[in-house]
């Protein structure tokens, strides 16, 4: 079993509920000015320096040991039901109990609620400038949900969004995408995180636990890979 996600770093203690304990797991901080890598794995749990996984920090790559509680572990959290103590503040991009969110932002809300279009929803993208890969759509977006980090699908090809500011979207080059998309029907618009925060009342789902603060930095992009090994 594997898996794989982005959430917005929190600069606290965060549970990504993906599902099950996994055995690995490899998260990295997109947005730093130098390499910020954290590695665990079960077999780290057997050695008290490194229970917690090793972090990859600086320019030249420096190793530091993550001992108990400050790194990585796992999160038994099944059965738990949440409550207003543990989740804490709940706004998208917040959060401390993290779950998959893989809904379609492009509607207007009156269509498709929560919705990240501000007055339409977006069904058509226009390449303006193929050598800058931007463009636009058929309509501004809210920018509440959408903006950097999206995952798009244009007549059947994923992209991803780099810029957009919120409440634009609709004029030329408002949009820069990972490529120089062709123009053509816009399918799918996820969130700018692949995992949102859990509410009050949920139950928690087995995942892993980031400690680690150098790795998760407030409002810095993450990136995580988690899965299992056969024995």
């Amino acid at each position: 079993m594997r898996t794989a996600g982005m959430f917005n770093g929190t600069g606290a203690t965060v549970y990504l509920c993906i599902g099950f304990v996994p055995d690995y797991v490899t998260c990295h901080n997109l947005e730093g000015t130098q390499i910020i890598r954290l590695d665990w794995n079960r077999g780290m749990r057997r050695a008290a320096e490194v229970v917690d996984g090793v972090i990859y920090t600086a320019a030249d790559v420096q190793a530091a040991a993550c001992t108990v509680g400050t790194g990585i572990s796992p999160y038994y959290g099944k059965g738990k039901v949440l409550t207003s103590d543990d989740v804490g503040t709940t706004t998208y991009a917040e959060g401390v109990y993290l779950k998959r969110d893989d809904w379609d932002y492009r509607y207007v809300s009156t269509e498709k609620s929560p919705g990240d279009g501000a007055t339409v929803t977006i069904d058509t993208w226009t390449l303006d400038t193929a050598s800058a890969f931007t463009g636009h759509f058929n309509g501004d977006v809210t920018g509440t949900y959408i903006g950097e980090g999206s995952e798009i699908i244009i007549d059947g090809r994923r992209y991803s969004i780099l810029a957009l500011t919120a409440s634009q979207g609709v004029s030329a080059d408002e949009v820069t995408l990972d490529m120089a998309a062709p123009s053509g029907v816009v399918e799918y618009i996820g969130g700018m995180y692949d995992y949102k925060p859990m509410v009050a009342g949920e139950v928690a789902k087995d995942g892993f636990k980031i400690i680690n603060t150098t790795l998760n930095v407030n409002n810095a992009l993450i990136w995580f890979e988690a899965g299992t090994y056969d024995r």
